[in-house]
């Protein structure tokens, strides 16, 4: 159960990080003079990468495996997340959602290979069900989190310590993580 709340807390930390844009638009988008057609192209800037990683992610996660996928991913993400605080435009901006896109959808996949691996059938669908709730939980917790981070640090400040929490979940990863026992099957 180490195991499902790691994955439930990436999952969080997943739909925070890409909250806090959507949390933080109308401060940004004043400061950075970005129009609406422009933001429509950031967001656009993300998903696009997102849904094509699915496959690749999946790819990798099985060839990596679970760990090292679940941890490279999470590394990408949160740096990306961090990398919005250097923002100078709607460019930039968009250039950091799409690196950002290219490695979010990856959790769910080695999230799944994860569980797979860690669990017996009969306990998979429950285990998955937690990680799509963290979904849920993370868009949930973002606005106030977001906020308060926001008037501490200001909004770039922001999106650095959203990133930060990336890596101080990596730690715990692979400090918890270790081979699976053999499940049956």
């Amino acid at each position: 159960w180490w195991i499902i709340t790691f994955l439930f807390l990436a999952t969080v930390l997943n739909y925070i990080d890409r909250q806090t844009l959507s949390v933080l638009a109308s401060t940004i988008s004043k400061e950075l003079s970005i129009s609406n057609v422009e933001y429509a192209n950031i967001l656009t800037a993300f998903l696009v990468p997102y849904t094509a990683m699915y496959i690749v992610s999946g790819w990798l996660a099985d060839k990596w495996g679970s760990k090292i996928s679940l941890a490279v991913f999470i590394a990408w993400w949160s740096a990306a997340n961090a990398l919005h605080a250097l923002a100078t435009g709607a460019w930039s901006l968009g250039v950091y959602r799409f690196l950002l896109g290219t490695a979010e959808s990856g959790n769910f996949m080695a999230a799944g290979k994860a569980i797979s691996e860690w669990f017996p059938p009969q306990e998979r669908a429950l285990a998955n069900g937690l990680v799509n709730a963290a979904a849920s939980t993370g868009a949930i917790l973002a606005p106030p989190l977001i906020a308060g981070a926001t008037a501490v640090f200001g909004w770039r400040g922001a999106f650095v310590a959203t990133g930060v929490c990336g890596f101080i979940w990596l730690a715990g990863w692979f400090f918890v993580y270790r081979r699976p026992p053999q499940v049956a099957v």
